[in-house]
């Protein structure tokens, strides 16, 4: 399940249901309050997963690539699926987490300066705070498994991602017709691109009936 702030509510009450089973005061999950940010720099004796960096959006010492070329890639991708008729599960997640660590918080940072805290022990929470107040990662001791938790910034990027995506698609169908993705190449593509019919940007706005 991913975490946002429409199901947030629903998520911290299946976890602390789970906790709420563990009735031995010796198991370390009967510590935990899933969410409670009293207990933030509690610790706890619970096995956890370390965090795989690659894998969760935080803030990067280097951008990935400038805007034009995100702009570009995000309409290659678009470009690349229409051509094979699928979609490419892992390219588009990998691309999107990109374009949205533009503007995520440091949850690395925020990750190990907790765990400075409580002496590299699993806090309470299981849940981290930016210096704010804002919950920005949690970890479900269940399943191991690391959720990021977005931001209002994070949710506005990702519709930017999402608006050049579907424009392109939407110009790749108008171009060859509904019935062409899957049968005309990638190279077919780019060819007539070189040729002068070429996408509009991602502002401009394609008069199409849905």
């Amino acid at each position: 399940m991913q975490i946002t702030r429409g199901n947030y509510s629903q998520y911290a009450n299946m976890v602390q249901q789970m906790f709420g089973n563990k009735k031995n005061p010796n198991n370390p999950l009967a510590q935990c309050d899933y969410g409670n940010f009293a207990l933030r720099f509690k610790p706890v004796d619970i096995q956890f997963t370390k965090p795989n960096w690659d894998n969760i959006m935080t803030k990067r010492d280097k951008l990935a690539m400038s805007e034009e070329e995100f702009e570009e890639a995000i309409k290659e991708l678009a470009q690349k699926e229409f051509a094979t008729g699928k979609r490419d599960d892992a390219a588009y997640r990998k691309l999107c987490m990109q374009h949205g660590e533009t503007v995520s918080p440091d949850r690395k940072a925020i990750y190990e300066s907790s765990m400075r805290k409580t002496g590299g022990k699993m806090n309470a929470a299981c849940m981290f705070w930016d210096n704010n107040g804002n919950k920005t990662l949690s970890y479900n001791p269940e399943s191991r498994n690391w959720k990021a938790i977005s931001t209002e910034e994070e949710f506005a990027r990702a519709r930017v991602f999402t608006s050049i995506y579907n424009d392109e698609l939407a110009r790749l169908k108008k171009e060859y017709g509904e019935n062409a993705k899957g049968t005309v190449s990638y190279q077919q593509i780019q060819s007539d691109l070189a040729t002068g019919t070429k996408a509009p940007s991602s502002g401009s706005s394609l008069d199409i009936q849905i």
